[in-house]
């Protein structure tokens, strides 16, 4: 179906990737270690550069399903704007509320905004996903996306009953979320010690990194109907400047986060890993599994 720029409305849930107990701060496909703002906003930002696939994937999907384009829009966790930003590009008629509670990643959204020259069709806002941040919306909207950002919220059945109420009738709820599929080429990382990225991959999964959670019930129990699932995936390579720069930083932090999970062999190999990333003559490649949801708010649905 064509789209044209008729929809009224659009709310956007991207990259709040919150940790227990201190919320709103860490981001999808960084380490649980990574607590710096500048060292996260250069990883949001080459996280948007990696995984616009599966970003454009799902915009796909859920235009597909809405049949028309947002004039509104509302980025619930964004980060440094990547909804944003993609909303924006895709979107040229979209007016977008972007909404985080980090005052430093709301600044650097609007200096990107500023750079990307659609400054004039974003507005920011400084609001707790746990809080009442419907109240902050000007009206109903036509599409809710949910990235990487459900499993971090205390009460994640209440945002979802949240969404519904923020929703026209119609409206569509795009989820994504981490699968854990999570696998590194070659195996050995490049330093020929057999297994080391298995071994990092369950080192990680002990403590809890990456979360994952399926959402189909909980959906439908929130109300949602016409449910789908897709695949996708991340996927970063350090044959590209992006893909290496990536790399490099991730498993800087997982080495500092590792230090004591892993044999001081895995840890001198992980540093022959990270040189090699930095000095640009790695070939290390990574594929973090995602899942795409579309699901839409009935016409009966309360507000």
């Amino acid at each position: 179906m064509p789209l044209t720029n008729c929809a009224p409305n659009v709310i956007i849930m991207t990259h709040t990737h919150i940790s227990d107990p201190h919320p709103h701060h860490e981001r999808p496909g960084h380490s649980p270690a990574l607590n710096h703002d500048t060292d996260l906003a250069e990883l949001l930002d080459l996280d948007a550069a990696l995984g616009a696939p599966v970003l454009v994937e799902a915009m796909d999907a859920a235009s597909a399903v809405l049949g028309t384009a947002p004039r509104r829009a509302v980025d619930l966790g964004a980060g440094t704007g990547t909804g944003t930003l993609a909303l924006a590009t895709r979107f040229p008629d979209v007016l977008i509320h972007s909404l985080d509670a980090s005052p430093k990643m709301l600044d650097r959204l609007s200096a990107a905004a500023a750079r990307a020259d659609v400054a004039n069709r974003v507005e920011t806002h400084l609001v707790d996903l746990d809080g009442d941040w419907p109240s902050v919306l000007p009206g109903p909207a036509d599409l809710a996306w949910a990235a990487l950002s459900l499993h971090h919220v205390t009460d994640p059945a209440q945002v979802l009953r949240q969404v519904i109420g923020a929703l026209r009738p119609g409206g569509v709820l795009v989820v994504t979320e981490f699968t854990g599929g999570t696998k590194y080429e070659p195996a050995d990382l490049g330093t020929g010690r057999d297994g080391l990225g298995e071994r990092l991959v369950s080192a990680l999964a002990a403590h809890g990194y990456p979360v994952t959670a399926e959402w189909s019930m909980a959906l439908s129990s929130a109300g949602f109907t016409s449910v789908q699932r897709l695949e996708s995936a991340l996927t970063a390579s350090a044959r590209t400047p992006d893909g290496a720069r990536y790399l490099a930083v991730q498993l800087t932090h997982y080495r500092a986060l590792l230090t004591d999970d892993l044999p001081a062999d895995d840890l001198s190999a992980l540093d022959v890993t990270i040189a090699a990333l930095t000095a640009g003559t790695s070939e290390l490649g990574l594929t973090s599994g995602r899942a795409i949801w579309i699901a839409v708010r009935p016409d009966g649905a309360d507000r």
